[in-house]
């Protein structure tokens, strides 16, 4: 009898150590506390519709669970989990990187850092350290400061130090380097063959190297298979690269988390519990669960399994719960009420600053121009478009949106238009992998007029390389959000000069190139 007590004792204390190891998540407002209980997670990830309500639910989720950790996606740019109606929308990392003033960016994360605070959040999965080499990247691109590891490096530190000013911790991601990817890890898994260990060295690595001395207190892994450091598994399930990369070369005392363990390249390769097993004992502390009840219990009920028979150790649990122990030390959320109309003004002056002209002549007149923009889909929450903006920031100009893929009748409708109008001002955009042909297609038809076609590149910057001929003018904004359209058509309207010099190159445009003045 002794011994089964004792039997399920252990497995008692297996299930219990279990959950200091996941981070789960849910889609919509409404708090899963049962769930909650039942697998009694170190922490959770918040996404958009978990803030619909705004703040409140956290509040009391934290209330209840004071030791529960909080994490959040708020990057700038497409990622930004909180946005209820009235919190400004910061510009992301590569119009950070473009503007390249590192106090801006401390400023920037510091706003960013007091809006996730504010609603509660103790950890931020920000900055992207990830070198975006590849410029058809098909995840990372303008989450990126650029393509220079000197200049992702200043950008991230100050970064780093912006959410710290805030209280918020940061996180360094996605470790060793997801920049010079052709697959989305979301849908596949990326490799980096053999050979490349030299461009890993001294292109990818140099930011986290700097982020683990400036003593980052989060480091977030790649679902990536980096075949020079370990040719069987990818860097999250991988101890060669965690343990012995991470850790035991670079120094790292801080807490190891997954990226998203729903994602394909984990889940079609492995299954919930093996992965998240083989994550921890690669020297993972937390293991993001996804969106999904039923993998969350599966990898609870592995981690128990492994936890039980001994396969983690228990010297192991220890180990992450005393990193876990210093994160909850060092978070402050919730904070106090920031002074939105404040952020917001910041959040302009990034936009500005970031705004990066490449050819033809400003100031161009509102009078006698069109603006042809796409009306892009909300997936990262709604913004207006360029086009129906352009009377307030462009006066006299007309306007007319499109489709993100525009359609016949709407490319005949915007030519029928332009042969009244003197110039053609026309919004692309695209963040990954390459241009939509439809989007070309307008833009030839639109310069086969003779017309002169202003363009602004409202994501990549390098919509240019697919536009022939080239446009009269180019400027590029590096994301789509309401500050930086109305930062790009203050520029045409000439109410200041853009001074964002290239992050990435451009075709013939090498990094740095910008063609205004001083700031």
């Amino acid at each position: 009898m002794r011994r089964w007590l004792l039997l399920a004792a252990m497995l008692g204390l297996a299930r219990a150590g279990a959950g200091d190891f996941l981070v789960l998540s849910w889609p919509g407002p409404e708090v899963p506390y049962a769930l909650i209980e039942e697998l009694k997670p170190a922490g959770v990830l918040l996404f958009a519709s978990n803030f619909e309500e705004g703040p409140g639910p956290i509040y009391e989720l934290k209330r209840r669970y004071p030791d529960l950790l909080v994490f959040t996606d708020q990057e700038g740019g497409p990622f930004n989990s909180f946005r209820p109606p009235g919190v400004p929308r910061f510009p992301g990392a590569m119009a950070l990187g473009a503007a390249d003033d590192p106090e801006l960016t401390r400023r920037v994360a510091r706003g960013i850092g007091q809006e996730v605070c504010y609603a509660g959040v103790d950890a931020d999965f920000a900055p992207v350290l990830d070198v975006n080499t590849n410029p058809k990247n098909p995840i990372i691109g303008i989450r990126s400061f650029g393509a220079d590891p000197e200049r992702v490096t200043r950008h991230g530190l100050a970064f780093i130090r912006g959410l710290e000013d805030a209280g918020v911790l940061a996180t360094a991601k996605h470790f060793p380097g997801h920049g010079d990817t052709s697959v989305d890890s979301h849908l596949g898994l990326p490799v980096y063959k053999k050979g490349s260990l030299p461009e890993i060295e001294q292109r990818h690595l140099p930011p986290f190297e700097a982020a683990v001395r400036a003593g980052v207190p989060l480091v977030m892994t790649a679902h990536i298979l980096y075949e020079d450091l370990d040719p069987e598994y990818p860097a999250t399930l991988s101890r060669r690269i965690l343990t012995g990369l991470l850790r035991e070369q670079m120094g790292f005392r801080g807490a190891i988390v997954t990226d998203d363990m729903s994602m394909r390249a984990i889940r079609d390769r492995y299954g919930a519990g093996e992965a998240a097993v083989r994550a921890v004992l690669a020297g993972a502390d937390l293991v993001l669960a996804g969106r999904s009840p039923e993998a969350a219990r599966a990898m609870h009920e592995a981690l128990a399994r492994a936890l039980e028979s001994g396969a983690i150790a228990g010297a192991r649990l220890e180990e992450t719960r005393a990193r876990l122990a210093r994160l909850r030390e060092r978070a402050k959320a919730p904070c106090p009420e920031p002074d939105w109309e404040a952020l917001e003004a910041l959040a302009l002056k990034a936009a500005r600053a970031g705004i990066t002209w490449l050819k033809g002549e400003l100031p161009i007149p509102g009078e006698g121009t069109l603006v042809v923009a796409p009306k892009l889909r909300p997936r990262y929450g709604e913004e207006p478009s360029l086009a129906e903006l352009a009377p307030k920031y462009l006066p006299g100009a007309h306007y007319q949106e499109v489709s993100e893929r525009p359609t016949g009748p709407e490319i005949e409708e915007a030519l029928k238009r332009a042969k009244r109008f003197d110039r053609i001002v026309l919004g692309t955009y695209h963040w990954l992998g390459s241009l939509p042909e439809e989007q070309v297609w307008l833009y030839e038809a639109l310069a086969r007029l003779g017309k002169p076609v202003y363009v602004v590149a409202l994501g990549n910057p390098d919509d240019l390389v697919y536009l022939d001929p080239e446009p009269a003018g180019y400027l590029v904004t590096y994301g789509f959000r309401a500050v930086q359209l109305r930062a790009a058509l203050e520029a045409l309207a000439g109410k200041f000069v853009p001074a964002g010099k290239l992050p990435v190159p451009v075709g013939p445009y090498p990094i740095g190139y910008g063609k205004g003045g001083v700031r």
